[in-house]
């Protein structure tokens, strides 16, 4: 433990040389196109019970983004990404195009995405890694199948009517890889969700914000589909017809935050119903974050019941401290339960 608190204590160091940090440089190249170059930067550092390397620490990820736009009604983004550089020892360093799209007007408020995107599923599986309210995604309670790190081949339709109403649905591959089961006859994917503000304006952009940080209350309520027939293939070794599985998976979800004097308080969560070669059952989480100025005490609780085996049940409490808002933040977690109890410990900075 001696050695992992004393990387803590760089990570600690590096974070408070990130009190400059400021937004990716922006370049007006004509009066309707221009180019933004960011930088996104995690380290984790953690301590899991009973592990092959029980302390370790790594880069979760690095990201370079570049976006903008060519002309009116033409935007694109795209992104690279070494992600868990160093993780349990590894040190093969893999530099991967991540995200790569081009957004298209269709008329007003309505546009289409077209290239490798995040699956347009949920409030949690479209949100931005730079802003989510703990120090990573939900992860264990996503089982989507034919996918890279959620993203997906494909063209997804966008927009909102009014400030209350948004959707996002799209047609997808199915993405091919040689690791995966992916059945090379399944026609395409189809993925959506829909968004409805009860409180506040819905978000119209690329992605969500799990904890926006901002004075204005909000609470969105959504519902979210993903189906693909005849998805995966497990081909057979005994003589025996192979196994083909569709895939199917809906999820309700949350996202909330208001003030209470002082206090601001986020609160987020979805129920997910799989059916698919690599789950069969229901996953839930709710989280929340209070925060005071730049201190922020979070709580988790995730839970994982497939239709046959042993359920799984966790509980994570961190705390964060927003040195420049999303742009310099660090914080801590411990998670407890069914899964091994780790210690984490997370620095962001964007640039």
């Amino acid at each position: 433990m001696k050695a992992l608190y004393r990387r803590i204590l760089w990570g600690l160091m590096l974070a408070c040389a990130s009190l400059t940090v400021m937004a990716g440089p922006k370049w007006d190249i004509s009066e309707d196109s221009n180019l933004q170059l960011s930088f996104l930067g995690q380290v984790h550092a953690n301590y899991t019970k009973d592990a092959a390397d029980e302390e370790d620490i790594y880069l979760r990820r690095a990201r370079i983004i570049l976006s903008g736009q060519i002309m009116d009604g033409v935007k694109f983004f795209a992104e690279t990404d070494n992600d868990n550089a160093g993780k349990n020892g590894t040190t093969d360093i893999e530099t991967d195009i991540q995200d790569a799209f081009v957004d298209l007007r269709l008329a007003g408020d309505h546009w289409v995405e077209v290239g490798l995107i995040l699956l347009p599923f949920s409030f949690e599986t479209k949100s931005s890694a730079a802003s989510l309210l703990g120090l990573d995604y939900n992860s264990e309670v996503v089982k989507l199948v034919n996918t890279f790190v959620w993203r997906d081949y494909g063209a997804e339709f966008h927009g909102s009517f009014g400030k209350k109403f948004a959707y996002r649905a799209g047609v997808f591959d199915g993405y091919d890889d040689s690791a995966t089961t992916k059945n090379p006859d399944a026609p395409l994917r189809y993925t959506g969700h829909v968004a409805v503000n009860l409180i506040g304006e819905v978000e119209t952009g690329w992605f969500f914000t799990q904890e926006r940080l901002g004075d204005k209350p909000y609470l969105a309520i959504g519902v979210g589909g993903d189906y693909q027939e005849e998805a995966t293939r497990v081909v057979s070794t005994n003589g025996t017809p192979d196994k083909i599985t569709d895939n199917e998976a809906i999820v309700f979800d949350f996202q909330s935050g208001w003030n209470a004097g002082p206090l601001a308080i986020t609160l987020n969560g979805g129920w997910f119903l799989w059916d698919n070669a690599t789950f069969d059952g229901d996953t839930r989480f709710v989280e929340a974050g209070v925060r005071r100025d730049q201190v922020q005490v979070t709580g988790k609780l995730s839970d994982q019941d497939p239709d046959k085996g042993e359920a799984k049940q966790d509980t994570t409490v961190g705390v964060n401290y927003f040195l420049k808002k999303h742009n310099a933040r660090c914080g801590l977690e411990y998670r407890w339960g069914d899964n091994p109890d780790q210690y984490l410990f997370g620095l962001q900075f964007l640039l």
